[in-house]
C-alpha cells in the first residue's frame, strides 16, 4: 500500500510503502495494513492508534485512513 508518511524524524512528508498481511493465501483474500512497520518508538509506545477521516470537497468525497502513535514521550512532530 502506497502512503504519505509524516515522520517526526524528517523534514518533509515522504510517499512510502506499507507492508500489509493477509489472512489466509487465496488469491482474492482481504489484506490488511501493517503501520507498525513504518512508525518509530516502540519502545516507547508499541501500539498505534488509528481513525478514518472523510474530506468533502465540492462534489467530491474523499476517505483516507489515518495511522498515528500519540505518547508525552515520543518527540514533537513539527510536520503535523
Amino acid at each position: 500500500v502506497r502512503c504519505r508518511l509524516y515522520s517526526a524524524s524528517w523534514s518533509r512528508p515522504r510517499q512510502v510503502t506499507m507492508l500489509t498481511r493477509c489472512l489466509d493465501r487465496s488469491r482474492n483474500a482481504k489484506r490488511y495494513p501493517i503501520p507498525e512497520s513504518l512508525l518509530n518508538d516502540a519502545a516507547v509506545q508499541p501500539y498505534v492508534h488509528n481513525c478514518l477521516v472523510t474530506l468533502h470537497e465540492g462534489r467530491h468525497t474523499y476517505q483516507f485512513c489515518i495511522f498515528f502513535k500519540r505518547h508525552c514521550y515520543l518527540r514533537v512532530n513539527t510536520l503535523l
